[in-house]
């Protein structure tokens, strides 16, 4: 998952790895520590030379938080997506079915 850090922190993740991602960084300490690290040094960096203040811990947290409920939208998109795939095949079999028996 070390592998997948960089990709998560430039929010360029599928559903799939994104889902997977998140799943490990809440139950794999070490991970966790890795994208602390991380994302410490990337956004920190950045913050020190355009000399903001900032509280990195939080932006973290509030980064994971916000990849959670992501992916919580993109389930229900694809949900959506399926169940209206399902009512327009359903559509097309009764329309079908109207114009042979007629």
């Amino acid at each position: 998952m070390e592998k997948l850090i960089p990709q998560f922190l430039d929010d360029d993740l599928d559903n799939q790895d994104l889902a997977d991602f998140l799943d490990h960084i809440d139950n794999c300490p070490e991970c966790k520590e890795e994208l602390t690290i991380q994302f410490l040094v990337r956004v920190g960096m950045q913050r020190l030379e355009d000399g903001n203040t900032f509280n990195l811990v939080k932006e973290l947290e509030r980064e994971l938080a916000d990849a959670k409920k992501k992916m919580h939208r993109r389930k229900t998109l694809v949900l959506i997506s399926y169940i209206l795939e399902i009512a327009v095949a359903a559509m097309f079999a009764l329309c079908l079915l109207l114009a042979i028996a007629l």
